[in-house]
């Protein structure tokens, strides 16, 4: 007799002939003996016995619903360890970082083969937002936690700081928002402290600061009277308190730029202070560089990617700044097809042999 059967109605037209129809229980589906299914649950199979001999073999094995997937419950991992089949249950548990939502995390396998409808779900959410230094929380209600996916939370800079970002030139922002991402984590936000810009080249020299360009401190141009020497401060906003301007007593002019290293200068505004002077190499292609120093163009690892010199210009104290004795030729690639692939394998840009060994090899 087989085993969850619902109906076995069998006919006979002759003592050598019978047919029996077989349909399985609720939740189970006929089989063949080589395990080849026969239909769906509840279809009716025909069996036939000829000279002794049915045509095959069946029996009525339970419906397999599979593991369940992402597309039952997102962000969740299944445990079915007593299998996947009819009236078995899988539960789920919450990938860090969702947090479980509801009570029972159990799915029931049915007889259509299909999961039951989960009663719990995982959701993505934040926790509070860590705190940021220097930095003050405007929305309060973002220390309670549990927030959606893209919640904002704002704070603002403490003053003397200011939001850090990689725009140049752009007024520095005083408010900071941060996001809730898909990960569960925050984006990162900062509050830097503010910085004045450093004063034009040709002051090179000719001044002293209590702080460097940190807020508050105060620069003193050292070529002014001792009894006019008004400091020059910077502001919170980034600024300095006035503008940095030649003394009137200032006279001469900068010797000549020597001619080192293979470089050679275009002075067509002359040599006196405030002038520009823009330096080329002797021997192209080859870049004016600053080196490190104890470095030689020889001994440079050409990786670095030295500081390429743009001009020179004569400081309030009749030199050169940067001084044209630091100043060499580095060889640089050649603006070619080869230079693309050289950029794509991260080599130099200021060597073309190293470009090359490395474009090639």
């Amino acid at each position: 007799l087989l085993a969850h059967v619902a109906s076995l109605n069998c006919s006979s037209d002759g003592p050598r002939h019978m047919e029996c129809s077989v349909t399985c229980e609720q939740g189970f589906v006929p089989r063949s003996g080589s395990g080849k299914s026969l239909g769906y649950a509840q279809q009716e199979v025909v069996l036939t016995c000829s000279s002794g001999r049915w045509d095959r073999s069946v029996t009525c094995d339970p419906v397999d619903c599979g593991v369940p997937d992402q597309s039952h419950v997102y962000y969740a991992e299944f445990s079915c360890p007593k299998g996947t089949t009819y009236l078995k249950r899988c539960s789920f548990s919450c990938i860090h970082p969702a947090k479980l939502r509801g009570m029972n995390q159990w799915l029931t396998c049915l007889e259509d083969g299909l999961w039951s409808l989960p009663e719990a779900y995982c959701k993505l959410e934040c926790d509070a937002p860590p705190a940021v230094p220097n930095a003050r929380l405007l929305v309060p209600r973002c220390m309670q936690g549990n927030h959606d996916v893209g919640s904002v939370c704002r704070y603002k800079c403490k003053p003397g700081y200011h939001v850090a970002e990689n725009t140049v030139g752009k007024p520095k922002k005083k408010f900071l928002k941060v996001q809730c991402l898909e990960s569960g984590q925050w984006e990162e936000g900062r509050c830097i402290p503010v910085v004045c810009e450093p004063p034009p080249p040709v002051f090179e020299g000719m001044y002293n600061c209590t702080q460097g360009f940190e807020l508050d401190s105060q620069c003193v141009l050292s070529c002014e009277p001792p009894g006019s020497r008004v400091p020059i401060v910077c502001t919170k906003e980034g600024t300095w308190t006035e503008e940095f301007k030649l003394c009137k007593s200032l006279q001469g002019t900068c010797p000549p730029p020597p001619e080192l290293n293979l470089v050679e200068y275009k002075c067509e505004q002359g040599h006196g202070i405030g002038a520009v002077c823009v330096p080329s190499c002797i021997i192209p292609p080859s870049d004016p560089v600053i080196l490190p120093e104890n470095i030689t163009a020889e001994t440079m690892d050409h990786r670095l990617q030295p500081t390429r010199v743009q001009h020179i210009v004569c400081t309030g104290r009749l030199q050169w700044y940067p001084d044209p004795s630091a100043i060499h030729c580095i060889q640089s690639c050649e603006v070619t097809e080869l230079e693309e692939r050289c950029l794509g394998a991260k080599c130099c840009s200021y060597s073309a042999s190293l470009c090359k060994m490395q474009a090639w090899g």
